[in-house]
């Protein structure tokens, strides 16, 4: 059991890792957005991952991959594929606070789809964390401000809605394959999205014209942010549920308004820093809340008492009937063991042909002459 616990707290502390490292990469994207379009910059950055986890885990992963079928791992590599093209597209049209909240509601949204695809029951324990980790992400990144529904926040509930299908359909999936290739088929299917996406809406990528600064954001988006970050996700995704999993990347805004002060010279007011502290607070009640629940020791099934069971058997006619039955056909058994030769012996009279014609055959050929 200890080592369980330990292993859980194990996982929590690599999504929060993965928060930071979102929220970092967050804030770097508009560095490199001054020299490349956001998809072709998601296109070089997945492209890069991609021929990274080929590099390592080509051969591992594709000895998997030929067990199962593609129907199995495409739904959430192709969901993780449309939450980060829709989130990044989603900065073309509206604020980025707008765009920060709306992809941080997963945790609204995985239970639901848990429920509908994986059939799990419902956690209503969480409603509370999960109403109060709304709250503080409206206080984080609307700083006041009024919500609008346009392109960028529909793109936006897009986003949000298909990062948590990813989370439920990678908890299910890794029942088949492991973490690494999880992640493996996300980041190559998020390369082969984007890049047919800057192919078709945005003009060719001048490569010469990308300055060195933006080319570093690029590998980091590409080493940490798609490759370590995927990983760690699929791996959590193992022994946490996926209503966990969704609590804690709640923290990515945090994170991402933390770093956009150090990087970009973005400042929080009042609100914003009281959004972030209740999406703290919430997020570690929550997960405090799951351990002490999967700590709790399984009811063991109690014991039938034998004289239960013989009353019940002797109350049911068909379980004695049954025994009888199996005895009989038991002590027959033996009897039919030379059943051809009791045919032959003791037969009625009109099977005296049939007896005759079989006892000619058995005589040898040099008898019969």
């Amino acid at each position: 059991m200890e080592r369980i616990k330990n292993a859980r707290w194990l996982f929590i502390a690599a999504m929060i890792l993965q928060t930071i490292i979102f929220g970092s990469g967050s804030a770097l994207t508009k560095v490199a957005y001054d020299s490349v379009t956001p998809l072709w910059c998601m296109a070089l950055r997945f492209g890069l991952a991609t021929a990274l986890f080929a590099l390592i885990f080509g051969p591992r992963m594709m000895r998997q991959l030929r067990g199962v079928s593609v129907r199995v791992w495409m739904p959430a590599a192709v969901c993780m594929a449309i939450s980060f093209i829709a989130c990044n597209v989603a900065f073309s049209f509206t604020a980025v606070t707008t765009v920060g909240f709306l992809v941080a509601l997963p945790v609204v949204f995985t239970p639901i789809l848990g429920s509908l695809i994986n059939k799990q029951r419902y956690p209503l324990a969480f409603i509370p964390f999960q109403a109060a980790v709304v709250c503080g992400l409206y206080m984080l990144c609307c700083n006041g401000g009024a919500l609008t529904f346009g392109p960028g926040e529909a793109l936006g509930i897009i986003a949000s809605v298909a990062m948590a299908g990813s989370i439920v359909f990678s908890q299910r999936l890794l029942s088949h394959i492991d973490a690494v290739t999880v992640a493996g088929t996300q980041v190559g299917m998020a390369f082969v999205l984007s890049l047919a996406c800057a192919l078709v809406l945005e003009p060719p990528v001048n490569v010469a014209a990308i300055e060195p600064v933006a080319w570093g954001t690029i590998a980091f988006l590409a080493v940490l942010s798609s490759c370590v970050a995927f990983l760690l996700q699929s791996a959590a995704l193992k022994v946490l549920s996926s209503t966990t999993v969704s609590l804690l990347i709640t923290g990515e805004p945090v994170f991402t308004a933390l770093f956009s002060f150090a990087i970009l010279g973005e400042t929080l007011s009042v609100m914003g820093f009281a959004g972030a502290g209740m999406i703290i607070v919430s997020v570690v009640l929550a997960t405090l809340y799951e351990g002490r629940q999967s700590e709790l020791p399984e009811a063991a099934p109690a014991a039938v008492p034998a004289a239960s069971v013989a009353r019940v058997a002797k109350q049911t006619p068909i379980v004695a009937l049954s025994s009888r039955m199996l005895a009989a056909a038991t002590s027959r058994t033996p009897q039919h063991v030379n059943l051809p030769e009791r045919i032959l012996t003791k037969h009625p009279h009109y099977l005296g042909a049939t007896r005759f014609a079989v006892r000619e055959a058995a005589v040898p050929p040099e008898r019969a002459a």
